[in-house]
C-alpha cells in the first residue's frame, strides 16, 4: 500500500475510533472499507486509477460518521474534504486529483443521476458493497446493482428492487425555526463545551478546530442550528455555480446574506418591508469597532425574530453582544438593521442539479435497466465470472 493511501487509512480510522457507539463504530469500518474494495474491483474492471478509487471509498462517508447528520452529508462530505486537503492530508493528492475525490464525494448520494466516471464508481460501489446485507433495494440502488452485475458478468441473486417513488421532501418551517430559537435563548446557552444544547449547534462542523473557531463568534451557527432543526435543507456550504463561487460556510453571517440575495430573500426597510415571527434579520455594523477585526464587512451579527410591534423587534440570537450566550433581546428598527431574509415555506434546495466540477446544473437521469439482460448469466457462467474477477484482481490463483 502506497504512503498516501496509509494516509488516508490513518484519517479515516482516527474518525471511526472515536465513534462511541460500538455498532456505529463497526458500521463505519465495515461499510466504508468494503465500499473501498469494491471501488478498487471497479476500478480495476473499468481502467481507472486503482489507488484514487481506493481512497474516495474510504473517504466517502467521513462527514457521517464524524458528526452523525446525515443530512446532505454526500455535500458537506466534499467540503469537509475540502478543509481536510487544506490541514490533515496535505501532501498526498494532487489538485486534479483532490477535485475528482470531491465531486465523486459530491454526488454520490444521488444514486437516480448520471456523473463523471469516478462518480459514478463510488454511486456503484456503495451500492454493491450492500449485496451481502440486503435483499431489497430503492429503485435507483436496484438499477445500479443489476448494471454491476452484469458488467463482472455475475448472476442476479434473489433480491427485491423496489418501485420508483417521488421522495418526500419536508417544508421549511419558519415558525418552528423560531420556537426553536426562542426555547434555546430562553435557556441562555453558552458557548462553552460544558453545554449541550450548544455542542448540538455546532456539530454539523466537523474539524477539531470548530470550537475554537466559534468561540464569541456563533451567532449564524445558532440561525443555521434553528432553521435546520425546522426543516431547511441545506448544507453547511452552498456549492459555487458557474457565475458565483461561495466562500463560506453558514456558520458566517455573510453567507446568509449572499445566498439570500442571490435568491432574492433579502428584503429592506426602506422599501417598506414589515418583519414577522420567523424571519432572519441581518445587522448593520452594530458590534463596536473596536471589537471588531479591521476592514470588517457590515453584516456583522444575525438573529431570528420572534415578534414585531411597531418600531420594536424582540430577536431571539446567539451570542448576544458578544458575551458567548444565548439571549431574547429588544431591538429598534432603524440604523442597525441591515436586511431581513424570509425563507419561503415552500423552499427546495436545489444545489444537487449543480455539477461539481463545471459549476453548471447537469441532470442526467438514471435509465431503467431490464433485469431480464442478466437473468440468463445463471450458475453455468459461474467459472467464467470467477475468471473474469481473478483477472481484474490480478490474481494467478
Amino acid at each position: 500500500m502506497t504512503n498516501r493511501l496509509e494516509q488516508v487509512k490513518t484519517y479515516v480510522n482516527d474518525i471511526f475510533d472515536k465513534i462511541e457507539d460500538a455498532d456505529e463504530k463497526r458500521a463505519a469500518y465495515i461499510h466504508s472499507y468494503g465500499v473501498s474494495h469494491c471501488c478498487a474491483l471497479l476500478a480495476l474492471k473499468r481502467g481507472l486509477n486503482v489507488e484514487l478509487a481506493t481512497a474516495i471509498g474510504l473517504l466517502h462517508d467521513v462527514y457521517s460518521y464524524k458528526t452523525g447528520v446525515t443530512d446532505w452529508h454526500s455535500q458537506n462530505g466534499a467540503e469537509m474534504l475540502r478543509v481536510a486537503f487544506k490541514y490533515d492530508l496535505i501532501a498526498p493528492f494532487t489538485d486534479e486529483e483532490q477535485t475528482i475525490i470531491k465531486s465523486a464525494i459530491y454526488h454520490h448520494a444521488n444514486k437516480d443521476l448520471i456523473h463523471d466516471e469516478y462518480d459514478e464508481l463510488l454511486k456503484d460501489s456503495d451500492v454493491f458493497q450492500r449485496l451481502s446485507f440486503d435483499t431489497a433495494y430503492g429503485w435507483a440502488y436496484g438499477q445500479r446493482m443489476l448494471r454491476v452485475l452484469k458488467e463482472l458478468l455475475l448472476p442476479t441473486p434473489d433480491i427485491t428492487i423496489l418501485p420508483k417513488e417521488e421522495i418526500a421532501i419536508n417544508p421549511f418551517n419558519p415558525l418552528y425555526s423560531a420556537d426553536i430559537a426562542e426555547a434555546l435563548a430562553k435557556k441562555k446557552i453558552i458557548g462553552e463545551k460544558t453545554d449541550a444544547d450548544f455542542m448540538k449547534m455546532i456539530r454539523y462542523y466537523p474539524e477539531e478546530s470548530a470550537f475554537d473557531g466559534l468561540k464569541n463568534a456563533w451567532c449564524a451557527t445558532f440561525v443555521y442550528h434553528c432553521c435546520i432543526e425546522a426543516g431547511l435543507a441545506l448544507p453547511i456550504r452552498v456549492p459555487h455555480t458557474a457565475k458565483k463561487v461561495a466562500n463560506s460556510r453558514f456558520n458566517g453571517v455573510g453567507a446568509w446574506y449572499e445566498w439570500g440575495r442571490e435568491h432574492g430573500y433579502c428584503h429592506f426597510e426602506k422599501d417598506g418591508f414589515v418583519p414577522k415571527r420567523g424571519d432572519i434579520v441581518i445587522y448593520n455594523n452594530i458590534i463596536p469597532k473596536e471589537k471588531k477585526e479591521e476592514n470588517s464587512l457590515w453584516h456583522d451579527h444575525i438573529g431570528i425574530v420572534l415578534s414585531c410591534d411597531g418600531d420594536t423587534l424582540i430577536v431571539a440570537e446567539g451570542n448576544v453582544e458578544n458575551k458567548n450566550v444565548a439571549d431574547i433581546v429588544r431591538r429598534e428598527q432603524g440604523g442597525t438593521i441591515g436586511c431581513y431574509i424570509r425563507i419561503p415555506e415552500d423552499y427546495a434546495y436545489n444545489g444537487w442539479k449543480i455539477d461539481f466540477k463545471t459549476g453548471e446544473t447537469k441532470i442526467v437521469k438514471l435509465e431503467a435497466f431490464d433485469k431480464a439482460e442478466i437473468a440468463l448469466v445463471g450458475a453455468e457462467r459461474l467459472p467464467e465470472c470467477a475468471d473474469v474477477i481473478r483477472r481484474s484482481l490480478g490474481s494467478s490463483n
